[in-house]
């Protein structure tokens, strides 16, 4: 199917999967060309496959949808990845942010929406769900984003947090930008300074 969008879908429910590749396969311009059921599985396929989106829950038992996530990003960074799961909380979509995932979509999205999204997250758009806790508009930090601030109010590096927290540079930074954007600050002082005068930490 030339000039189709290639599209790899990784769920650990094989019937997730097949939900999927059918609400895709009698749209024109669609092929899906992987069908996985771990983040392992999948990346095997990359290469042969050249997939143009991902589609993956992030957050399978096998533990390696993230990996997968990470995986894209750093060694097939055209390629776009949507988040496709049940967890759309704010901790759970900024996450899979961190990790690489250009769109967030709730598991309830209707079938019919699918082919629309994807083609808008093809053009470089990103997509997310607005979590219900995030709606009152008090500034919510993750519980991630809690940590990170703890240890940036203690006077902590990136490198310091990355290294603390077991992740990358790029993903406290990524931490630290969306703190400043909550709380409406520009540096790491003003940040502990809102964030001890709301309660985020003591």
């Amino acid at each position: 199917m030339s000039g189709a969008i290639r599209v790899a879908v990784v769920d650990e429910y094989p019937a997730q999967v097949r939900g999927i590749a059918d609400a895709l396969a009698d749209v024109d311009g669609f092929e899906v060309v992987i069908r996985a059921n771990s983040g392992s599985e999948a990346l095997a396929q990359m290469d042969d496959a050249a997939p143009d989106v991902v589609i993956v829950e992030p957050w399978m038992r096998s533990g390696d949808g993230l990996a997968l996530i990470e995986a894209v990003r750093l060694q097939y960074p055209a390629v776009a990845v949507i988040a496709f799961s049940r967890m759309w909380d704010a901790g759970h979509v900024e996450e899979a942010a961190a990790a690489g995932a250009r769109a967030h979509l709730p598991k309830d999205t209707p079938p019919e929406d699918l082919p629309a999204l994807i083609r808008h997250v093809r053009t470089g758009a990103e997509v997310r769900p607005v979590p219900p806790e995030a709606r009152d508009g008090r500034p919510t930090l993750t519980a991630r984003e809690r940590e990170v601030m703890r240890l940036l109010a203690s006077g902590k590096t990136n490198h310091e947090i990355a290294t603390e927290l077991y992740v990358t540079d790029e993903t406290v930074k990524f931490h630290v930008r969306n703190i400043f954007r909550k709380l409406r600050v520009d540096n790491r002082t003003q940040a502990a300074y809102q964030a001890a005068r709301l309660g985020i930490v003591g």
